[in-house]
């Protein structure tokens, strides 16, 4: 694919201008890599527009009024470093030849008489230099990226080892003395960061967005630690993030108490924030040493267990642990004996949930422990769908009960909905409310659509929701809503030239690197190239 430049031009003199207009008009016939963008009738209102539109090449008179062109070259260098600068002049002044091989200006030609030949030149002069930066950077940010791709790779490896006490404590500190970990030794706590609704996040991402997603996280964790005194943090596995934090004295446990909670909600608050994810941090009791680090983690993994009768976005430290009540596991076994033989076909929707917030109320008041509840409400699911297996249209399987990554409710709450389909089966009830769910996606495509939001407005379980949805559809919440924005873009763009910043405003994405991402991603173009084709197809 040939690559394009864009192009600029300042110059006081409207007849050069127009010179130079017609010049790249009767170009763009035989050569169409240049396209000029935008002129400029001085040096003050050049760099006003050339910030604006950040074109690869700017063709520029020396003697302006206001301010003149290498004036206005050196104040541009540091913002568009990349950019490559042409220079014309009627001037064959060394003092102007000087200034001009300071600014680093690529050519130095006479404008009086101006040649074809001489802005052929210097264009293909001025497009090799830019195709060589542009190769370089790609290859100088792959490099940075395989890096760190690979220290982070490095450190799940490392920290997945360490805390399985495979690593011994002298091989341990050479290699955080490689990795720039100083922490060790003076006094830290581990901590864990789970993904909250990791099941939709599952449904809706492919793998390789799931990969990137979980980098940003990683390093937004770290960020933030490190904003706040010493720390590092890794990917640990499937929805869990290790991290420590690390102070040099001694700290009341009031004080470590405030620390950690003070982390916790910052990294709650700024993965919501930057990534729109939803987290819950777990704290560990104070350690000092390598020797402490297996023991730190499992004081961390404890707190964790807690976060399966929590909602999400919760800080938890030991202070504050749940009290279990393993010994009334046989009454909710009873319980559930029993709401399996109450449960029949045609049950309505409202008599179901009711019998759903008996069993939550019991939980609510005698806490067992995950590793008793979990096993309890899969049975439950087998039970179910062998209630109902004869002459039953739908096919299930216990092993499809997605239990490992959610909390109590969130698994009840699809029980609930799975329970309410399967016993209606036949009846096509959730086409209606899937097909309602794409009636408000197209209502609200504007805005910033959230999984829960939708769930929501369907009455359905925000996991079983999205679950269905990909059931049905084929595809996931999140990728449908990006399609239909960029198929919303696309329409727009058929319209008229919007900016980047207008496309993702009116498409409701805050990010704009990620729409141009999804964009090239559906087009193969990015917003501009493809306008560009636009252009060209309706000129014909």
């Amino acid at each position: 694919m040939v690559r394009e430049y864009t192009c600029f031009i300042v110059d006081d003199e409207d007849l050069i201008i127009q010179r130079l207009e017609l010049f790249f008009n009767e170009l763009s016939h035989r050569d169409k890599r240049f396209h000029l963008v935008g002129k400029a009738n001085n040096g003050l209102k050049g760099i006003e527009e050339i910030v604006k539109l950040k074109p690869d090449i700017v063709i520029s008179d020396i003697v302006m009024p206001r301010m003149d062109g290498i004036s206005m070259i050196e104040q541009l260098k540091p913002k568009l470093p990349h950019t490559q600068y042409i220079l014309l002049t009627a001037y064959s002044s060394f003092e102007y030849a000087q200034r001009a091989i300071q600014a680093n200006v690529l050519e130095y030609i006479v404008k009086v008489p101006l040649r074809d030949a001489d802005l052929d030149r210097a264009l293909d002069k001025a497009a090799g230099i830019v195709n060589e930066v542009k190769k370089k950077e790609a290859e100088f940010q792959s490099l940075n990226v395989s890096v760190l791709e690979n220290k982070y790779r490095v450190r799940k490896q490392f920290f997945n080892e360490l805390i399985r006490g495979e690593i011994p404590s002298h091989r341990a500190s050479d290699f955080a003395n490689r990795m720039q970990f100083h922490f060790f030794q003076a006094n830290y706590c581990c901590f864990i960061v789970e993904m909250n609704l990791y099941e939709s996040f599952r449904n809706d991402y492919s793998a390789s967005d799931q990969n990137i997603l979980k980098y940003a996280i990683t390093n937004i964790i770290e960020e933030t630690v490190v904003n706040g005194g010493r720390g590092v943090a890794a990917d640990l596995s499937d929805n869990r993030f290790i991290g420590f934090l690390s102070w040099e004295n001694n700290r009341s446990d009031m004080d470590t108490e405030y620390a950690c909670h003070s982390l916790g909600s910052q990294i709650v608050s700024h993965l919501h924030q930057y990534l729109n994810q939803r987290v819950s941090v777990a704290f560990g009791g104070p350690h000092r040493g390598w020797e402490s680090i297996k023991q730190a983690y499992m004081e961390a993994n404890n707190v964790s267990e807690d976060f399966y009768y929590h909602e999400e976005k919760v800080v938890k430290t030991p202070m504050h642990r749940f009290h279990y009540r393993n010994d009334k596991k046989e009454d909710f076994q009873l319980k559930l004996a029993d709401f399996l033989t109450w449960i029949q076909r045609k049950v309505s929707k409202e008599e179901l949930e009711k019998e759903l917030s008996d069993l939550n109320q019991f939980v609510t008041k005698y806490k067992i422990h995950k590793s008793l509840m979990a096993p309890m409400l899969q049975d439950l699911y087998r039970d179910i769908t062998a209630k109902f297996k004869s002459g039953n249209s739908l096919t299930t399987d216990a092993s499809e009960f997605p239990i490992k990554f959610m909390t109590f409710r969130e698994q009840l709450a699809y029980i609930g909905d799975f329970t309410f389909e399967y016993v209606h089966a036949g009846q096509l009830l959730h086409r209606i409310e899937i097909m309602s769910a794409m009636r408000f996606i197209e209502k609200h495509l504007k805005q910033r659509l959230t999984l829960e939001a939708i769930a929501e407005e369907v009455n359905l379980a925000p996991s079983y929701f999205s679950s269905l949805f990909k059931k049905t559809m084929n595809e996931g919440v999140i990728s449908y809503i990006n399609r239909k924005k960029i198929q919303l873009a696309l329409e727009l763009l058929n319209v008229r030239d919007y900016s980047l910043l207008e496309l993702c405003e009116e498409v409701g994405i805050v990010n704009e690197g990620y729409f141009c991402k999804l964009f090239k991603e559906y087009t193969g173009d990015t917003p501009k190239q493809y306008r560009i084709k636009m252009t060209r197809y309706e000129s014909k």
